[in-house]
């Protein structure tokens, strides 16, 4: 369904560094469309070094309903919101910022929920399975937590930053009051669901997040990475016979809900 822009149009953005990678406007632009709602969706490219400037920007756009916020901003948006939402307080990282009633900025998380919505979708077991998560930064706490909510029996993550992934580990087992996670080596064991939650892969020359060569059959290889649709890391899985996951899964096992999020107030 083709979206409509005129002067009563209200804007929806997609704030990142780099952006072009960016699935979320394709996605939920013809849901907004399909709901009947005057919102159109575009990316926005916002440099780290301009984000609290570019934030007043769009904080002054009263036709900007919200934003959804991917990589590097998830973490550093936490001190603009005017508010968050507790699972975003919780998980420390903003995945949505929408206008509220009252004018201001509120942030939410949806990359976990998302990410569960999309491996559930495809009819790949959660529930007493160990995970290998690769990486520390705010997509991974996010999927990390929505895993232990989703059953997962154990999360072993790592992180260049060993420190990071330690403390990662330790925030999840106090919070959830049991222990669930431990930081460790990027070295996949037999039956694990292997998640790389950090950007390499986004480009070309990216090195691989994990050797390839210790993936095997039984296993799960799942991506947060939604451009390309098949990562280099993907396409190795796939080469031994892994069963592999794209992060464009995430990216629809998320829009619904950022659109009925946004439609309830704006729609």
């Amino acid at each position: 369904m083709a979206v409509t822009i005129n002067g009563t149009t209200r804007l929806f953005g997609v704030i990142g560094d780099p952006i072009a990678q960016a699935r979320t406007p394709g996605a939920i632009n013809p849901i907004f469309a399909a709901r009947g709602a005057d919102i159109a969706c575009v990316p926005l490219h916002v440099p780290s070094a301009n984000l609290a400037t570019a934030w007043a920007g769009l904080r002054a756009m009263p036709n900007l309903v919200g934003f959804g916020i991917t990589l590097p901003h998830k973490q550093q948006a936490l001190d603009l919101c005017d508010s968050l939402d507790p699972v975003a307080a919780r998980v420390g990282a903003v995945n949505l910022v929408r206008r509220e009633a009252d004018g201001s900025l509120r942030g939410y998380q949806f990359d976990g929920a998302g990410f569960v919505r999309g491996l559930r979708t495809a009819g790949i077991a959660i529930g007493g399975r160990s995970c290998l998560m690769v990486g520390a930064g705010g997509a991974a706490v996010a999927i990390a937590f929505a895993l232990a909510e989703a059953g997962i029996a154990e999360i072993v993550i790592a992180n260049r930053t060993r420190d990071k992934a330690e403390a990662l580990a330790a925030k999840l087992n106090t919070d959830l009051g049991r222990h669930l996670a431990r930081a460790g080596d990027a070295r996949p064991q037999a039956g694990q669901l292997v998640v790389n939650a950090t950007s390499l892969g986004l480009a070309d020359r990216d090195p691989l997040p994990l050797d390839p060569a210790l993936l095997q059959q039984g296993m799960t290889m799942a991506e947060v990475i939604a451009q390309p649709e098949v990562t280099a890391l993907l396409k190795a899985a796939e080469a031994h016979g892994v069963e592999i996951h794209s992060g464009l899964r995430m990216i629809a096992g998320q829009v619904g809900a950022i659109a009925d999020h946004i439609c309830a107030l704006w729609g």
